[in-house]
């Protein structure tokens, strides 16, 4: 049963519209999940699992198809997704994936995200960060910044900087594992706009007076 639930996890993550989208029963079989899309909702639902294994496809929904993967392995056994008495949809290999080696690499790097979760006992304290489009990542911090980090919780984009453990599953992709937060600084949001509108403002700065304000900038760049 609770593998059953795993499975339904990452399948409502691939169909999304969670308001939309009902597991009715567990036909007779192979544990074989039947699930119900209301009418509204189906052609957002096929747009959406049309993004499976496309380059177009959103982290989430790209993470949750590996999971579904590396899960029917695990359990020696394959997968697909049909319409009832119709045709194929999706399909995971599951056992039959060709296989890379798995390799980790450990490297330097900065993570952008929101604060979601701080906690923890030990000296080094677990920070759980949203990135864009529903990724999360695992980090590690010391308790002095745990304690500042916390103050962001649910706030502002933090850019933390550290060392991440990335590793190369089975399937060829790469995963954050983890990462160990050695500094952090909060992103300015300010639209473009009003940072632009800002800079013309700045006395002595004469972008006003310029034919060209973007050549000069190369130039200054030496490009």
């Amino acid at each position: 049963m609770a593998r059953l639930a795993e499975y339904l996890a990452r399948l409502a993550v691939l169909f999304g519209n969670k308001e939309h989208v009902h597991f009715m029963k567990v036909r007779k079989g192979s544990a074989i999940p039947e699930i119900v899309v209301d009418e509204p909702a189906v052609s957002k639902v096929k747009a959406r699992l049309s993004l499976v294994s496309t380059q177009d496809a959103p982290e989430d929904l790209a993470r949750a198809n590996r999971d579904i993967n590396r899960m029917l392995r695990d359990d020696n056994a394959s997968g697909v997704l049909r319409l009832k008495a119709g045709a194929n949809i999706l399909e995971f290999p599951g056992r039959k994936t060709p296989l890379a080696e798995e390799a980790v690499v450990y490297e330097l790097g900065e993570v952008d995200g929101v604060i979601i979760r701080v906690g923890g006992k030990d000296e080094t304290v677990p920070v759980l960060m949203e990135g864009e489009q529903g990724v999360y990542y695992h980090c590690n911090a010391s308790r002095e910044d745990a304690r500042k980090l916390a103050a962001f919780l649910f706030g502002q984009t933090i850019r933390v900087i550290g060392r991440g453990k990335w590793r190369r599953t089975q399937e060829g992709e790469w995963e954050l594992e983890s990462f160990d937060i050695k500094d952090f600084e909060v992103l300015d949001e300010t639209p473009l706009v009003d940072v632009i509108a800002g800079m013309r403002t700045l006395k002595g700065s004469h972008w006003n007076e310029m034919d060209d304000p973007q050549a000069e900038l190369k130039r200054l760049r030496g490009a």
